[in-house]
């Protein structure tokens, strides 16, 4: 069994209720770290060992600094932070740089820091339990989104991304999948802002939701500000699978 916690599942913020990209997997991962880890008691953050990254923008990444200022003194051990060697870099280079946030890869010492950055395997590796592996996205940047096991169950997720088939065609051969975790950014009537920026649009998510194999239960996330009534009106006017769910923050769902 799966527990999904939708910690924050909105593609912007802005109240009341909105939160950006987290998602709860048990109690010791998120995939990805924006705004909504900050609505965690400071008890919660404390038992999230692993953080699982997409890509590095910030609206998926905000809350990761914050997290390890605010409990990294609690823990017995580093927060480790899996993502992309490309993806580590940027973080690196750019976020945890003693100019935008002090390095707590290296703090309070370089032996007992509160993060450590691992690189996922391209093939996967085991955490807490879980079998968690990279899957195909086309962000514009390094981004990639994952499939996530346990037991005879997997749900997936895809990121921030535009329509990619590499993805698509990887769930169409899934026997186990549960779920998968969707953005859909924009309604139908904004396809060419969703080209742009390389995010999904309403008419493409419902076609491919529509193809999965029946039982497939289809968690549209990261719906822009403003836009959430237009695109479920788009998607529940369209042929879309049979189960459609369009998620607020703290919502949790069970597959398996």
């Amino acid at each position: 069994m799966i527990e999904l916690q939708l910690i924050g599942c909105n593609g912007g913020i802005g109240g009341p209720g909105r939160q950006t990209t987290c998602y709860g997997i048990g109690e010791q991962i998120v995939i990805d770290a924006g705004t909504g880890l900050g609505t965690l008691s400071l008890e919660r953050l404390a038992r999230i060992d692993h953080v699982v990254l997409t890509h590095a923008h910030l609206d998926h990444v905000a809350g990761l600094p914050l997290m390890a200022d605010s409990v990294g003194a609690w823990r017995d051990a580093p927060l480790t932070v899996w993502a992309s060697a490309e993806v580590l870099a940027i973080l690196q280079a750019h976020l945890l740089n003693d100019q935008v946030w002090p390095d707590f890869t290296r703090l309070p010492s370089v032996e007992e820091p509160f993060i450590r950055l691992q690189e996922m395997p391209a093939g996967g590796t085991e955490i807490a339990g879980y079998r968690i592996a990279p899957l195909p996205a086309d962000h514009g940047i390094a981004a990639c989104g994952y499939r996530v096991e346990a037991g005879d169950v997997a749900i997936a997720f895809s990121g921030d991304t535009a329509d990619c088939s590499a993805f698509w065609d990887r769930l169409a051969r899934d026997a186990q999948l549960a779920a998968v975790v969707v953005e859909c950014s924009y309604p139908a009537s904004m396809a060419a802002m969703a080209e742009l920026t390389r995010h999904m649009h309403a008419g493409q998510v419902a076609a491919r939701l529509a193809a999965l194999r029946d039982g497939v239960a289809g968690v549209v996330i990261h719906r822009k500000p403003g836009l959430e009534d237009e695109i479920a009106h788009d998607l529940q006017a369209a042929p879309h699978g049979g189960d459609l769910r369009l998620p607020v923050p703290g919502d949790v769902y069970r597959f398996g």
